[in-house]
Order: C-alpha cells, then structure tokens, then sequence
C-alpha cells in the first residue's frame, strides 16, 4: 500500500521543514510590487489628521497647564512630555515599521494619541495635572510615529515627502474651524482624539510592509547628516519655545481663545506651506541656503514672540518661526533622502535629535 505525499507537503530536497505555526508566504515571487509614491496622498492626509490634531492640542494646552500646574516651574510640563514622547517615539517608529509593517505602526501611533486626547480632556474635567502630563506624554508618542510618514513616502522620491508635509499644511487651516465647533477646552481635545481615531481608519488603507525594490541604504552618519540635524535641531528647539511662550503671551494679552485657534493654525499652516511650494518648485529651496535662510528668520520670529510687545506683534513672530521652520525642514528632508537611501535607524536617530531639541527649547525658555 502506498501513501501519496500531499501537494502541500514540505520537499526535503528543498531544504523546507515545515513546523506547526510556521508562516510562509503564499504569493508567487513574479507578483508585481506596487510602488511606495501609490500610497503618498493616504500617507499625506494620515499625516495632515496627525497635524490637525497636533493644533487643536497646542490651542488649549498651554493655558490650562498655567491654570493647573501647581507651580509657576511646572507650567511647561506637559508641553515638554508631549515633545519628550515624540522623540520616545523615533526608535519604535523605525523598529516597528521594519518588523510589523506601517499599518501596525501607525495604527499603533494613532490609537496612542486617541488616548493621550481623551485623557488630557478628563484631567481637564477633574483638575488633575498628572494626569494632564501623562495624556500630553501620549500625544507625543503618536506624534513621533506621524512623523515618520515623511521619510516613508520620501523613500520612493524626495518630492513624495514634500507632498506628506504639505498635507499638514491643508489640516492647519481647518484649525479654527474645529476650535470654534468645539467651543470649550475638553472638548477641543476630545476632537483631537477623534482626529486620531480617524487616522487610525485610515491606517488600514496601508499596506503591511514596505513595497517596493529596496534601493541602497547607507547607515553609516556621514557629513551631511550632522550638518541637516544640526540645523533641523536648531530649528525645532525655537519653535517648540515660540509654541509654548505664543498662545501664553496671546492669553496674557487678552486674546479670545478662538483668534489663539487661529493664529496657532495660521502658525502651523506657515509650518508646511514651504513643503507645498517646494513640491511644486524645487528650484526655489536650495537645500543649503534654505536653510540658513530659514533659521534667520526664526531668530527674528523668536525675538518678537519674547518681546509680547502686541498681540499683532507676537502672531506676526509665530508666522515667522513657522515660515523658518518650514524651509529647514524642506532643506533637512531633500539632503537626507537625495542620493543613497538612508537606513531606518538613522532616520530614527535625526529624528530623535530634533525631538530632543523640541523638548529642550520648551524646558529652557
């Protein structure tokens, strides 16, 4: 009596031992790959809901730390635990991209920021400041796996991760539209959740893993790395000081808080318009000069937000630091994926600096 060998069965010729659990790849090897730059404008309006949310938190966060905080030293907590955990982020963004795919990754991000949302608003509601810090803390981790839609989508192209920064620029803009519906601060954050969850839906339109012929990674930190992080580092460390010190004097001035709504979405929006322009028309964004460029006129937005001369003074210095920011980061993200494809970790490594210096601008100013 002979026994046929299933057709599913292992060949050991082949070198295969199939195990109980054991995952395989089912797709034939021939099967076309579709390309990263199919997926920019889901990466762009994942990113654009991940910046939406980031201005509706920014609009009621300051003030109510300066309300809550027990102590006149506290009051920048939760803005420096917001920032804090989107450099916690950068490392598992990279690591989880590469081992569980985008769609995890960011689905894991976006449910984060939901939480930190819904959290921050209930502390809101009970005055509890802890618990203020801790929500602030999970908004940063949900913002530190957005951020990493830039270097997926620049991946395939440059301009690709022009086109994701750009997407925050369209969000900003609905920003006083949301703050205004909203009306109180609870529940300004508990849209800013809901933001997130929708991100979350969005999340699922992504595939698993990277798609794509892998081009030629270099992991090594060369010249140019230290110079676009230098920089970019510089440029996220005043504008996280212009973000804190902005809706603070705004307030302090008597600003209603639906104009703080607007201006703080005019200064995000100021923040990602470069993006769009440069999209469009590289020619007028040399990296190097875009970025000197660009840091100049943050130290002059800087110094008039500090001034609180005016409130039209201190909106005019937000536009600014944003405007500023705008051409760094355009300069930072063409040098680093022009040419040799930098690796996961050291994506995740300039990101960390930046997101350090975010968080050391708003603890030491």
């Amino acid at each position: 009596m002979s026994v046929e060998t299933p057709p599913w069965a292992a060949s050991q010729d082949e070198g295969s031992n199939m195990r109980v659990g054991q995952i395989v790849c089912a797709c034939p090897a021939s099967m076309p790959r579709a390309d990263i730059s199919d997926k920019r404008f889901t990466l762009a309006a994942g990113f654009g809901l991940a910046v939406l949310a980031q201005a509706l938190v920014l609009t009621v966060l300051p003030e109510q730390s300066r309300l809550m905080a027990p102590t006149a030293e506290r009051i920048g907590w939760p803005f420096a635990l917001l920032l804090i955990g989107a450099a916690a982020a950068s490392f598992p963004a990279a690591l989880l991209v590469d081992s569980f795919g985008r769609r995890a990754a960011f689905g894991l991000g976006a449910s984060l920021g939901a939480a930190g949302g819904a959290l921050c608003a209930f502390s809101i509601g009970k005055g509890n400041f802890f618990g203020l810090c801790l929500g602030g803390f999970w908004l940063g981790l949900a913002q530190g796996f957005a951020l990493f839609y830039r270097h997926i989508a620049a991946q395939g192209v440059p301009r690709d991760g022009l086109i994701v920064l750009a997407g925050g620029a369209g969000a900003a803009l609905l920003a006083p539209l949301f703050v205004s519906a909203a009306a109180s601060p609870g529940a300004t954050l508990l849209t800013a959740a809901g933001l997130h969850i929708a991100a979350l839906a969005l999340s699922v339109r992504l595939p698993h893993a990277i798609i794509g012929k892998p081009g030629e990674s270099e992991s090594r930190i060369s010249r140019g790395f230290v110079i676009v992080t230098i920089a970019g580092a510089l440029a996220w460390f005043v504008m996280s000081a212009g973000m804190l010190h902005g809706p603070l004097t705004l307030a302090v001035c008597s600003a209603a808080p639906a104009f703080i709504g607007g201006a703080m979405g005019w200064h995000l929006f100021s923040m990602y318009g470069p993006a769009a322009l440069a999209a469009r028309w590289p020619a007028l964004f040399p990296p190097l000069p875009a970025a000197g460029m660009g840091l100049a006129i943050m130290l002059a937005g800087a110094a008039a937000v500090l001034a609180g001369a005016s409130v039209a003074s201190v909106t005019a210095g937000l536009l600014a630091i944003g405007v500023g920011w705008g051409a760094v980061n355009v300069a930072s993200l063409r040098l680093l994926h022009e040419g040799a494809r930098p690796s996961r970790l050291v994506l995740a490594l300039h990101d960390l600096c930046l997101l350090g210096a975010a968080a050391a601008g708003a603890l030491a100013m």
